[in-house]
């Protein structure tokens, strides 16, 4: 059953503040309902799009858009898949939520569950139906990363898109290193899961996927993960998994950032250094043409470095794919660079990426 809007507007409960503080473990003596809060969902809700499920061709969650104590936030409602298991999957997302904390994460703000019955024709007759209402909220983002695919020629300067390149590595490395003695394989990045605030910052979204495992080993699954484009070769033909599938798919959306939507599909047509050239000399085509450019060689440089990360993320052999943490030794290394290529005035105003001294050497 597609829930109705109505719902949404005059019955959906808000779970919040107690998620971080319960942190509960699921059995079936849990179920989600026992922890329902009493906050309610202001009635101004609005439908702001819907995403279509491509391979069931049909619809399997609605994003709404709300205000709750004038803040506004985004709720993800969950619809019957008959096709997935829509409930292990909706407790699956919540279990990995309420564990996240990261300024490069979407903030999850609490979940919303109801069951009840409801009168429904069923071969002629009358019968009780069960009617089950998930919904998970969190801070409301503008946007996602993939309106912002455009080349080297056009829309976001350097700077940003080395902003959420960072922001992007940022939230990774938090999932694969960040989190203790297990790690997090978001296992489904893409433009559309990573989402931008209004001062662009990215923010890994969508982890209804994603796995907490406790080794770096590989394992298999014969579950459907990821977006094809964005999956390695290992996965593809023998369904394969480990953080490097994560590096493949950052790499690929590294090089769409810096090249546009259709970039990475031209790394097949020409040798790395080739593409690596080509790459280069467009950003600094545009970087020439940039009045208010106070570090050229610099920003090509950490131009350079980029599309040279993001190739070797995409490497076939998954042995030969940097780790998170080596990726972001070689950003901060092109940070600590072009800062010193800057002027004295320009380092006391952070730089060529607007940024502090703090935000230049991590946090």
């Amino acid at each position: 059953m597609i829930l109705s809007e109505n719902w949404v507007e005059g019955h959906m409960e808000l779970f919040t503040s107690e998620v971080k503080k319960e942190k509960m473990a699921w059995s079936h003596t849990h179920p989600l309902k026992k922890y329902m809060g009493s906050t309610q969902l202001a009635k101004e809700t609005t439908r702001i799009y819907t995403r279509r499920c491509q391979e069931a061709e049909k619809i399997t969650q609605t994003i709404l858009l709300g205000v709750q104590n004038g803040e506004e936030i985004a709720v993800k409602v969950l619809h019957l898949d008959l096709k997935r298991d829509s409930e292990e999957r909706f407790k699956k997302e919540f279990e990995n939520l309420w564990k996240l904390e990261h300024q490069n994460i979407v903030r999850f703000l609490g979940y919303c569950y109801e069951t009840n019955s409801e009168p429904a024709l069923f071969h002629g007759e009358i019968v009780q139906a069960e009617i089950i209402n998930r919904a998970l909220c969190f801070e409301c983002m503008p946007e996602s990363l993939r309106k912002h695919l455009d080349d080297e020629c056009h829309g976001l300067d350097w700077q940003r898109r080395y902003k959420i390149i960072k922001g992007m590595c940022e939230g990774l490395n938090y999932l694969h290193e960040g989190l203790g003695e297990r790690s997090m394989y978001h296992l489904d990045i893409k433009p559309d899961n990573i989402l931008l605030d209004k001062n662009m910052v990215p923010k890994l979204a969508d982890f209804g996927l994603s796995k907490l495992v406790a080794d770096q080993r590989t394992h298999t699954t014969q579950s459907a993960i990821g977006t094809t484009r964005y999956l390695p070769p290992e996965y593809i033909k023998k369904n394969f998994f480990s953080n490097k599938l994560d590096i493949f798919s950052l790499g690929v959306v590294m090089i769409e950032v810096m090249t546009g939507a259709v970039g990475y599909n031209n790394i097949d047509d020409m040798s790395p250094e080739e593409f690596i050239d080509r790459v280069h000399e467009r950003w600094r085509n545009r970087l020439q043409g940039t009045p208010r450019c106070t570090s050229l060689e610099g920003q090509c440089n950490q131009v350079k470095k980029c599309i040279q990360i993001a190739l070797k993320c995409v490497l076939a052999d998954r042995k030969q794919r940097p780790n998170i943490g080596d990726i972001l030794n070689d950003l901060n290394e092109t940070e600590r660079e072009m800062h010193m290529r800057l002027p004295h005035q320009s380092r006391n105003d952070g730089g060529v990426s607007h940024n502090t001294d703090k935000d230049i050497d991590g946090p």
